[in-house]
């Protein structure tokens, strides 16, 4: 399995109460340059997951959007969980996405050698405040 892994932040965009009790967060951010996935990437991440509980809660939706300047893949939630803290709105975030879309050039994916819809994952690993996000993003293809 060839992957690559980005060092990730950015902007909390919109952090929302839906009136079904679950909490939904948008995320906008950029790779900082470094690692082996040292290209200029941008990402745009949907998470949802319910309210009240404790502990490692499900996500129920979740949506990533991985791009550069050629290309774009979309992915949607397959796994995860978050451990929510209700007196800060910090969040710890993990998990896995499957990519179910692709637009344009992927040549800046290399890490690609197949088809990327169906044949690849991406992976978060990251800690969501109130106004900022950081941590890791991994595009994996599945073999």
């Amino acid at each position: 399995m060839t992957s690559t892994a980005w060092r990730v932040s950015g902007e909390v965009i919109e952090r929302e109460e839906l009136l079904d009790g679950r909490c939904q967060v948008v995320l906008d951010g950029e790779s900082d340059g470094s690692g082996a996935g040292a290209a200029s990437v941008v990402f745009a991440v949907s998470l949802v997951w319910l309210l009240g509980r404790e502990g490692a809660i499900p996500l129920s939706e979740g949506y990533v959007t991985v791009a550069d300047d050629a290309g774009e893949l979309n992915a949607s939630l397959d796994a995860g969980s978050v451990e929510a803290s209700e007196e800060t709105g910090a969040a710890a975030v993990r998990a896995r996405f499957t990519v179910d879309a692709a637009e344009g050039d992927l040549s800046g994916f290399a890490q690609l050698s197949g088809d990327a819809v169906g044949g690849a994952r991406v992976t978060c690993d990251i800690e969501v405040g109130t106004e900022s996000w950081s941590g890791e993003l991994r595009l994996e293809e599945i073999e």
